[in-house]
């Protein structure tokens, strides 16, 4: 694989493990009894309503990761976002399960969260790379013919 080509398949995936994050979400929501919890609100965000824009917001990432496989101004923004999206939804699961995130806290696990969390660690693995080297690349010093 040339390494556009990597690059490339590695903002597919990031895409797809953006989207099962996001769709974990959006069922959680609409189907899994979460649309109705709301414990405490933080600046109008209740533990429900941060699941419906999570899975609104792994739309737009999804979306942004794939066009950087066509726009390589897309590919830092696009590959830091998913990456960060992955690692402050495992975050906040972890807060939830420990701690307690906005008045709510989570104690059993189940087969979506599972799903979730292995999605979000193949976003933050696969896309950390691609920025950090899109990144230096970005960096590096431009070569002077000879």
């Amino acid at each position: 694989m040339t390494r556009s080509t990597r690059t490339n398949a590695l903002l597919v995936l990031g895409a797809l493990a953006v989207l099962v994050s996001g769709w974990v979400h959006f069922y959680l929501y609409f189907r899994g009894g979460y649309r109705g919890i709301a414990p405490e609100s933080t600046f109008g965000l209740t533990i429900s309503r941060s699941f419906a824009f999570n899975a609104m917001v792994a739309v737009v990432i999804a979306e942004a990761l794939v066009l950087a496989t066509r726009f390589e101004i897309l590919v830092i923004p696009s590959a830091a976002s998913g990456a960060l999206f992955g690692l402050g939804t495992l975050v906040a699961y972890f807060m939830s399960r420990t701690t307690g995130l906005l008045g709510f806290e989570e104690s059993s696990t189940t087969t979506e969260a599972v799903v979730a969390m292995v999605a979000e660690v193949v976003a933050v693995l696969s896309l950390t790379p691609v920025a950090i080297g899109a990144l230096a690349r970005r960096r590096a010093p431009a070569a002077v013919p000879a």
